[in-house]
């Protein structure tokens, strides 16, 4: 009785305890407002995240220990999905145990040890870089590729990321699939074998990976891309993987960017943080540039404070304000995590609209 005694105390406590670490990560729910005016909406978007709108509709994420906060701003709010990775964690944990595991979607650990993999198997080309570590000491990492690493040759540098919100877990298989076929075609490509001699291409698979080794959408309960700086925050406060970002850029400046998120099949240029419109000319590129991929897979284009709405502190707008990029949001797709049949077709449609997007800068160089 007494060792039956123990053992429960002792299952008990772990249980508590358990308890406790998913009470540490709250859950984030969906809620639907309309009917509002633009003043009002306007408040929420400056202080939650808009993920998606239709007319006078619009989709709004909430942490569950700000829902007191959400719903004094909007009262009449309809909740529509409860804890919005959910779903992503099913998909990964049922991918995680099939036995093709080249297939399905890859862990923060898997996804560090084939970039490792890509530098060794292309040592002339490739560059991995460590350039900072998570709240939790996950590395921070970004696969630089091009002929000019080593021979001080200036080339325009494109960044494209994923995972910035770690429940989008397609964003990274997509990416890792445009790295891959990048890389084993450009010796037979004559595009490819362009990119490499005119461009430097940075790879970045995760960019917050302790929300993407739980699937949880936030940076450890921060939303990571509203937290960079933006004109009227210029001293915003940006989560540990943002902040790693951030100095990476600065290191190696930027002349374009694709940060990949899922879902919405739209293709999005700044202003996010304001409905007025960059200058007239850049407007045109932006809109030249995002037409010609959104014909590759019929993606709806525009500027993401008229496309979704407002969005302040996205990676796209620091970028642009920062360093001119021709710097872009893609939203990839109609699921964070499709069934991972689902990944090949889901990469087919990023395929030729980003090879696309990388010719406009070889253009450039003629």
């Amino acid at each position: 009785m007494h060792h039956f005694i123990k053992s429960s105390i002792v299952l008990l406590s772990f249980i508590f305890s358990l308890q406790n670490a998913v009470a540490a990560q709250p859950k984030i729910s969906s809620y639907v407002v309309q009917g509002i005016s633009s003043q009002q909406m306007l408040k929420i978007a400056d202080r939650f995240e808009v993920s998606r709108s239709h007319k006078n509709a619009y989709e709004v994420l909430v942490p569950e220990t700000r829902r007191g906060e959400f719903i004094s701003l909007a009262p009449t709010a309809r909740i529509l999905v409860q804890d919005i990775s959910q779903s992503v964690r099913e998909v990964f944990r049922l991918s995680q145990q099939s036995p093709l595991r080249t297939a399905g979607y890859h862990s923060f650990k898997e996804v560090t040890e084939m970039l490792n993999a890509v530098a060794l198997r292309y040592p002339a080309i490739a560059n991995l870089v460590q350039y900072g570590v998570s709240t939790n000491g996950k590395p921070l990492l970004a696969l630089r590729v091009s002929n000019h690493l080593n021979d001080g040759k200036q080339v325009p540098r494109i960044m494209l990321t994923a995972a910035t919100h770690g429940d989008e877990i397609i964003t990274t298989e997509v990416l890792l699939n445009l790295m891959n076929s990048f890389l084993e075609g450009a010796s037979t490509n004559p595009r490819f074998a362009e990119y490499l001699d005119k461009l430097e291409i940075v790879f970045i698979p995760v960019v917050n990976p302790d929300g993407f080794s739980e699937q949880d959408r936030y940076d450890n309960g921060s939303d990571p891309n509203r937290s960079y700086p933006f004109p009227e925050n210029v001293n915003g406060a940006p989560t540990a993987s943002i902040n790693g970002i951030i100095n990476f850029v600065k290191k190696y400046p930027l002349t374009g960017s694709v940060d990949f998120h899922a879902y919405g099949r739209l293709i999005m240029f700044p202003w996010g943080y304001t409905k007025e419109a960059p200058p007239i000319q850049t407007q045109k590129v932006f809109e030249d540039v995002t037409k010609k991929m959104a014909t590759t897979n019929a993606y709806t284009y525009g500027q993401i404070s008229r496309v979704i709405y407002v969005a302040k502190g996205s990676s796209a707008d620091f970028y642009f304000w920062k360093f001119n990029a021709l710097s872009l949001g893609i939203e990839i797709g109609d699921s964070k995590a499709p069934v991972s049949a689902k990944i090949g077709k889901y990469t087919l449609e990023q395929s030729e609209s980003t090879w696309l997007f990388l010719d406009y800068f070889t253009h450039l160089r003629r």
